[in-house]
């Protein structure tokens, strides 16, 4: 099931998401409706961020997870674009509010489900690209796989496909790699 979408102006996505107790996102007039994460969903999730925590502690860049509007702005770009990375790693940090980070993280993550799948690896990943974004993974908990793209003139190219008892590593930040082992629960959650 894909999640469910609508168009509308900015002003009516800012009140609507106001009152809404879902999460959306907003892609220049299409709203897009998240589902709940499932619990695999959200083991992964977590296993993820504690690894990342400790390689990004006492470093400048930060972590988030999930639900943190980003609010996707760079000066080529006039489209309005909210959306809510379930990872992203953010070093310059003058965009980050209360509630909420306007700006292009350097690093985000999507986790796979089959939910989302399309809207991850299409509609995400060709505005992640067109924002510039350096580094996206999609991490699949059901095949247990991760997947790297890295921005290179303006267009992701693969770096790699992850799996089994294989180390992710990240093609921006060295020396930060996580082993497949560590993220994907074991049991059958």
């Amino acid at each position: 099931m894909t999640p469910e979408k609508k168009i509308v102006r900015l002003e009516e996505f800012l009140q609507m998401d106001k009152e809404n107790e879902h999460r959306l996102e907003y892609f220049d007039g299409e709203v897009v409706y998240l589902e709940s994460p499932s619990v695999k969903h959200q083991q992964v999730l977590l296993n993820i961020a504690a690894e990342f925590r400790n390689y990004f502690r006492g470093k400048s860049c930060e972590i988030f997870i999930s639900p943190l509007d980003v609010w996707l702005k760079n000066e080529e770009k006039t489209a309005k674009v909210k959306v809510q990375p379930d990872l992203m790693v953010i070093c310059d940090k003058t965009g980050l509010m209360e509630n909420a980070y306007e700006g292009v993280p350097v690093l985000v993550i999507e986790i796979i489900s089959t939910s989302n799948q399309t809207h991850d690896r299409i509609r995400k990943y060709s505005t992640y690209m067109e924002f510039g974004i350096n580094e996206y993974w999609m991490v699949n908990p059901e095949l247990k796989t991760v997947e790297v793209y890295v921005l290179e003139e303006n267009e992701y190219k693969q770096a790699a496909i992850y799996k089994g008892s294989d180390c992710a590593a990240s093609q921006t930040f060295n020396e930060l790699k996580i082993c497949l082992e560590e993220i994907f629960p074991s049991n059958n959650n």
